[in-house]
């Protein structure tokens, strides 16, 4: 049997079916050739499986990660170009291959996002709606809720990115001729935007108003629209200031308030929402679903990243695994964070964060 003579420095391993870990310290010992080539096999096998492990490990977070970053770089391109080209020949003159041709992406690429055009379609909407509540929220934060300016406010926004994105000339473009996907998302949004306006009402006038709320908030979302869309008639060439139109409708909203206080006389019941609402599948969103997207958002800063907008991510990260939750800091922090990010190529994943946040934020302080 041959022997070999090795040298070993603080080498821990198994031989054989051993448990008894075989340690070797600055000796020299003579070994059987066999037990050596059984030593190395199992380190080299050790040496595999953690290797494996490793690669493994680096592929989930660093690969898939990238590729989650393409996939949505890819995302964003398909709906700015579906957009741009909605505006520019109609929706319903504009064909996915146009869309295909104006992203400069395959076809594969395009149907790994969306099943169709009016998939973009309900995206440019869903991403509208997203950054309208956004926006509200940060107006909010650390504001009197009953302040009627805040509330002018909050309701412009909608016009002001509804005019940013230029959804008016897309919608004339689907005017009479859009299917029953589209319309249902649309009428989704309207009722939506009524219950918040309705909610937002009684944080200015009360709980005495609760039974008319979302008489009053139809009340007025018919008067906006109405108002503003003659004065455009009327002034082609002019944009409308919708601060000054939501003015004057909630000064008129006040006499009609005092009003049905009075006569009790409403058509638009809270029960007609509350009924609506249970055909609405809406997903509870949970503070752990929000901690798990901003895990994922920070290991993807790098150096290149502002190091306040780093601390930030991190902070408020730290924050909201807190066993005891400080809502009013969370907001502060929070505000700072999307704020932070803003001009960034984060924009659009902190925006998908945002909407999440703020719906959860929202439903913590009702339950408060």
């Amino acid at each position: 049997m041959g022997y070999t003579i090795i040298l070993l420095f603080s080498i821990q391993t198994e031989i054989g079916q051993s448990s008894t870990p075989f340690i070797l310290f600055n000796k020299i010992h003579f070994i059987p050739l066999v037990h050596l080539t059984q030593l190395f096999f199992s380190i080299f096998l050790k040496y595999c499986n953690v290797r494996a492990f490793i690669l493994d490990y680096w592929y989930k977070t660093n690969i898939q990660q990238q590729k989650g970053d393409v996939m949505n770089k890819r995302k964003r391109q398909i709906i700015l170009a579906a957009r741009k080209l909605f505006i520019k020949k109609g929706f319903t003159d504009t064909s996915i291959m146009d869309i295909i041709s104006e992203a400069n992406v395959s076809k594969g690429t395009f149907y790994n996002h969306f099943s169709s055009k009016n998939a973009c379609l309900i995206a440019i909407l869903e991403e509208t709606r997203e950054e309208t509540i956004n926006e509200r929220y940060k107006i909010g934060i650390n504001k009197d809720p009953s302040d009627v300016n805040v509330l002018v406010n909050q309701i412009s926004q909608l016009l002001h990115i509804s005019r940013k994105r230029n959804l008016m000339e897309i919608f004339s473009s689907i005017f009479g001729n859009a299917d029953k996907e589209i319309i249902d998302v649309l009428e989704k949004h309207f009722m939506l935007e009524v219950e918040w306006l309705a909610k937002r009402l009684v944080e200015i006038y009360g709980e005495k108003i609760k039974d008319i709320s979302y008489e009053c908030a139809t009340q007025v979302f018919g008067m906006i629209q109405f108002t503003i869309r003659i004065l455009m008639i009327s002034n082609k060439q002019q944009w409308i200031s919708p601060e000054s139109v939501v003015k004057v409708v909630l000064g008129h909203n006040d006499a009609i308030i005092h009003r049905l206080l009075e006569t009790k006389e409403i058509v638009i019941t809270p029960n007609i929402f509350n009924s609506y609402q249970d055909d609405i599948d809406e997903k509870v969103i949970s503070k752990v679903t929000i901690i798990e997207q901003l895990q994922l958002f920070n290991e993807k800063l790098t150096e290149k990243d502002s190091e306040n907008s780093v601390e930030l991510a991190n902070f408020l990260l730290e924050e909201l695994q807190r066993p005891d939750e400080r809502l009013h800091v969370l907001e502060s922090i929070f505000y700072f964070f999307s704020k932070s990010f803003e001009n960034t190529p984060h924009k659009a994943e902190v925006n998908e964060i945002s909407i999440l946040f703020w719906e959860y934020l929202e439903r913590k302080k009702s339950n408060h």
